[in-house]
């Protein structure tokens, strides 16, 4: 009996899962299918870690799931050191100050980190998992059994399971759902960020500058000569603008001549070499799983930048489809079934959460302080609200 139990155990743990895409959601689920007794490897298409400078938020339980997986009091150790937050009118005179975690929505442990220090902290928790980068799937091709995966060299690999991590525009979703298994849905809301040399000054402080629906934020953190610029604004162009010069073209075109810096900020967009350009986009699906693969993060429940929760879910699913691939012992039907089932309702909310913000958050009318704080107030409660849609379910660890 005793031997059936330990070959059992050692079958177990070698379950070959391919994870694809290494960003939060994908390094996460390695950390835990390696924690639970499987046995993950991980591609990435890019050459190297893809990190970006612009700070992600981790809210609610998925702090209590960076505890568990022992990198919490690394996240604090590299926080972003915000003090204090501004907003200001059309001729830079303040209108709110806020301390820097209620400028951030934040609330107790929760935290804001760059993405980049977030990326290399759990890549560090991972270190003894296979990573390949430059590497991306060609094919893929299940049966009962297992999955065959054909990479862009040609070379075919057998898992018994692949979850894609690979993001909104996620080439694992489209490998395996048809295009009428999941609904991209565009707010028409873009954003650009870029870095540029402090010339405001700022001090481990962040301003924000509101008009005619059109936001505007720039901050310096632990480095006093750089800051980071971010703009967001609606439009109904309807189409993607894949050139870069095209790109920033629209922003000039849409903030030329809106008051405060924005003039300035927008000939530092145009020298910018670090230039990021997103619409945001929400991923619905009522299945994140077909056969033996599954979707984690963006790629199968994006629910935008805009509700600041894409960290956050990254981390709650990457947890709950290791674990419940643990407590099912391996069954990927019972496990896959139970993912969906726990998620929905938490991916729900904040999708609710992300479209809310898409119609609230650029403000119509002037500018008050009055409408600042209520904005702020309102965000706040919701995300605290999102933090009770789901009880974290407890996995032993693989022994």
């Amino acid at each position: 009996m005793t031997f059936l139990f330990k070959e059992f155990k050692g079958v177990f743990k070698m379950k070959k899962v391919l994870v694809v895409g290494a960003g939060v959601a994908g390094l996460a689920v390695c950390y835990w299918l390696k924690e639970f007794g499987f046995s993950p490897t991980l591609i990435e298409k890019s050459n190297a870690l893809r990190k970006g400078g612009y700070g992600v938020d981790i809210f609610g339980i998925a702090v209590d799931i960076a505890k568990k997986m022992s990198v919490y009091e690394k996240i604090c150790a590299m926080r972003t050191q915000l003090e204090h937050g501004f907003y200001v009118n059309a001729d830079g005179h303040t209108l709110v100050e806020e301390q820097g975690e209620k400028f951030g929505f934040r609330q107790g442990e929760e935290v804001e980190i760059l993405r980049e220090d977030l990326i290399e902290i759990l890549k560090q928790a991972i270190k003894d998992i296979p990573c390949h980068f430059n590497q991306r799937i060609k094919r893929i091709k299940q049966d009962g059994k297992h999955v065959e995966v054909t990479f862009k060299d040609n070379k075919t690999e057998n898992y018994d399971l692949v979850i894609g991590a690979d993001g909104v525009h996620s080439t694992t979703r489209a490998f395996t759902f048809d295009k009428e298994e999941y609904d991209l849905i565009d707010f028409g809301c873009y954003s650009a960020i870029f870095s540029l040399p402090n010339y405001l000054k700022l001090r481990q402080s962040e301003i924000a500058f509101d008009a005619n629906q059109k936001f505007i934020s720039v901050s310096s953190d632990k480095n006093p000569t750089i800051a980071l610029a971010s703009l967001m604004f609606h439009s109904n162009r309807g189409d993607n603008i894949r050139n870069e010069k095209d790109q920033k073209s629209f922003f000039k075109d849409a903030f030329i001549d809106l008051g405060w810096e924005t003039n300035n900020l927008l000939q530092y967009m145009e020298e910018s070499n670090d230039f990021y350009f997103d619409v945001a986009i929400q991923i619905k699906m009522k299945s994140w799983t077909k056969g033996r693969i599954a979707l984690v993060g963006d790629s199968g429940y994006c629910s935008t930048a805009l509700s600041g929760q894409g960290t956050t879910t990254a981390l709650v699913g990457a947890y709950i489809l290791a674990g419940e691939l643990k407590a099912a012992n391996g069954n990927h039907i019972t496990a896959f079934e139970r993912y969906n089932m726990l998620l929905h309702p938490f991916v729900e909310a904040n999708q609710e959460l992300g479209a809310w913000i898409n119609e609230t958050f650029l403000l119509e009318d002037a500018v008050s302080k009055e409408a600042v704080e209520a904005r702020t107030d309102n965000i706040i409660k919701k995300i605290s609200a999102i933090s009770n849609v789901i009880k974290l379910p407890e996995y032993s660890a693989y022994k």
